[in-house]
């Protein structure tokens, strides 16, 4: 009995250091939707709540955010304090239009250096969209550090297209070589709205990859535990049968312990037309 309590409090004290030592960390993929006055029961000011709790309740260390209109993301500012935030807009890189932010702790990451590019054939040019894209499709990145380990990774955030599947392929290309060529060999996480399900030509290139390139793994693939839902994308509707395009994407730097999709509702309110993803990871 103590050998078997002394393995218990064994595996316990591991748990807790690795989250204290921060190799561990939980993150998030969010497609808030945008605040639409056409959106009935489900309106921005009416999920705010929801959200609120949420992050409360879970206290991730890195989210990924799409879909965050300006009056969002002071909202989300102050529903937040504890993170600091990484976002511009979409149409200018600044704040105009819908932004992909990236939110992180800042009492346990400091950063190294950030910004953002545009899938398109152009991407360092603000607003610039190609391949029948009807709006820019913009991509935020942060490079963090741990405060308490010294280690280093990337997050990275984007939309894809809902519209072309031309553009939801080059921007898959795109994305792969922008990302390499900011983080080199460093470790990686990618969270989005893809527009796209598993199986998918854009979802195969990015978990193919080449060899010059990151190569990426969806996290709820190779996660030693996953549960809760079956699709992403909700509709505001609770009979809405569809299927899962918002991902986790890893390199194989990082083990994921879980992953799940958390179907958040109360009454007739959805968290989103979107439900978080989220993965819980040890770099």
């Amino acid at each position: 009995m103590k050998f078997s309590m002394a393995i218990l409090l064994l595996a316990i004290g591991s748990f807790f250091g690795c989250q204290n030592n921060q190799d561990y960390l939980e993150v998030i993929s969010f497609n808030v939707r945008y605040a639409s006055d056409g959106d009935g029961s489900n309106v921005w000011d009416n999920r705010v709540p929801l959200i609120k709790t949420y992050f409360e309740e879970n206290r991730p260390d890195v989210v990924g955010m799409q879909e965050v209109l300006p009056r969002q993301l002071l909202d989300l500012k102050k529903l937040l304090p504890i993170y600091q935030f990484v976002s511009a807009g979409r149409s200018d890189g600044k704040s105009e239009g819908e932004a992909c932010p990236v939110f992180y702790r800042k009492d346990l990451y400091n950063e190294i250096e950030s910004g953002n590019f545009w899938l398109s054939e152009t991407p360092d040019e603000a607003g610039s969209m190609d391949w029948d894209t009807h709006f820019p499709r913009i991509v935020t990145w942060v490079h963090l550090v741990s405060k308490i380990t010294g280690k280093e990774f990337f997050f990275v955030n984007t939309h894809f297209s809902h519209i072309s599947e031309e553009a939801r392929v080059n921007s898959a290309d795109m994305l792969l070589k922008q990302i390499h060529k900011r983080s080199g060999d460093k470790p990686v996480i990618l969270t989005g709205d893809f527009n796209t399900p598993k199986g998918s030509k854009p979802y195969n290139r990015l978990i193919q990859g080449h060899e010059e390139e990151i190569q990426l793994r969806n996290a709820e693939e190779v996660a030693q535990t996953s549960y809760n839902g079956e699709i992403t994308y909700n509709a505001f509707d609770p009979e809405f049968a569809g299927t899962r395009i918002d991902f986790i994407f890893v390199t194989t730097d990082f083990e994921v312990r879980t992953h799940s999709v958390d179907e958040i509702k109360k009454d007739s309110v959805f968290i989103s037309d979107h439900y978080p993803v989220r993965a819980e990871v040890i770099l």
